[in-house]
């Protein structure tokens, strides 16, 4: 695709919100963006890898070899790719056209607006004919329904991934914050103690602490909004180490294969243990991706263009294909492929999993026209 404008059909951040193309009289003159097919392509590897994370179950991967506990690893925590493109997008986007207030709305009618809406059925499937024990009693111990409904809002707890958006908000509520670090030039001085700090708080138990997520999760923010304000020294930087990058990232996955097992080391904010060796695997790997998208920034490629489109609608719309059948059928052994999975049979239940939610948000999208927006984020 040749390089064109910013305007109000595309997306910013990793949603697809519009484009705020208002200038607020305080910030710098409005200069026009380039649409940068890089990033797009990115933020639709990035959902693919989101999906993939909440289809190994269905697909029969038990992980239990060396082999099984690297690929898992490389393959988890894709929430990485989101967020760093998220921060990327906040600046590209927002920096000269920035209002604060018209951010938020937008952010609350088109983020946590459809949240809300597509929770809500399971809420109320959770306080009535739920799992036993129900979740909110087994996790916090919650009996009154205004109290517990109060949980899975807050917690994300309603639906497998919902746990990014109340994280979410907090992170757009920053985003003041992160314009005064953008203005004084300290992005990077505030993002590198605080990667050191989520190093050590890791993620949360179960996603349910949506402030330790962001502690996790700011400075890769930061890293983004930094990646976008100084792509003159980051792309040159990333095309001449990607190689170098991918070969400490994969170290990184096989040593915690060796030593720390597989996946996210959720725990407790304060408990002391190991260092989360995957955080910084994930930003390598994000950057190496970086670097091989940008050699082929002329070419738009569609598949991921369209994928890049309904990204948040595919966010929204999958846990209801993968959650459903281990909460209500208390088994994720949908095909009957227990111990039969790998890594291959993970990437066809994804691919399987996008197609399917790709054209329920297309439906919806018909059928609700610019309202659909309401409901799915699209």
């Amino acid at each position: 695709m040749v390089e064109k404008k910013m305007d109000e059909t595309k997306t910013d951040e990793t949603t697809t919100q519009p484009v705020d193309t208002h200038d607020s009289a305080t910030t710098a003159p409005k200069k026009p963006k380039a649409f940068l097919n890089s990033i797009n392509h990115f933020r639709g590897i990035a959902i693919i890898f989101i999906v993939m994370a909440h289809c190994y179950r269905p697909a029969g991967w038990e992980i239990e070899t060396f082999a099984d506990k690297a690929w898992f690893n490389l393959m988890m925590n894709g929430t990485v790719f989101f967020v760093f493109i998220s921060g990327f997008l906040f600046h590209h986007v927002f920096y000269h056209r920035w209002d604060y207030k018209k951010y938020m709305k937008n952010k609350t009618k088109f983020v946590f607006l459809p949240y809300l809406l597509l929770s809500l059925p399971w809420i109320v499937w959770h306080l009535t004919v739920g799992t036993d024990p129900m979740m909110h009693k087994e996790m916090a111990d919650i009996s009154g329904p205004a109290a517990a409904a109060s949980w899975y809002v807050i917690t994300g707890r309603t639906l497998t991934a919902y746990w990014y958006i109340p994280m979410g908000m907090m992170l757009f509520a920053l985003s003041p914050w992160v314009m005064q670090l953008i203005k004084k030039q300290q992005v990077l001085y505030y993002a590198i103690p605080m990667l050191l700090i989520a190093i050590m708080v890791h993620r949360p138990i179960s996603n349910l602490n949506a402030i330790q997520s962001l502690v996790y999760f700011l400075p890769v923010y930061l890293l983004g909004v930094w990646g976008s304000a100084h792509r003159d020294k980051l792309f040159p930087f990333i095309d001449k180490y990607w190689l170098a990058m991918l070969l400490t990232g994969i170290a990184l996955a096989l040593i915690q294969a060796q030593f720390f097992g597989a996946g996210t080391l959720n725990k407790e904010p304060f408990e002391m243990t190991v260092p989360d060796l995957m955080l910084p695997q994930k930003i390598l790997l994000t950057l190496v991706i970086l670097a091989i998208l940008n050699k082929f920034e002329h070419i738009s490629i569609a598949p991921l263009q369209k994928l890049a489109e309904v990204s948040f609608a595919i966010y929204f719309i999958h846990p209801w294909i993968t959650t459903p059948w281990w909460m209500i059928y208390d088994s994720p052994d949908l095909f009957g492929l227990a111990n039969q999975g790998n890594i291959f049979t993970t990437l066809l239940v994804t691919l399987a999993v996008v197609a399917i939610s790709y054209l329920i948000a297309i439906i919806i999208k018909k059928l609700l026209s610019k309202r659909s927006r309401y409901l799915i984020g699209w």
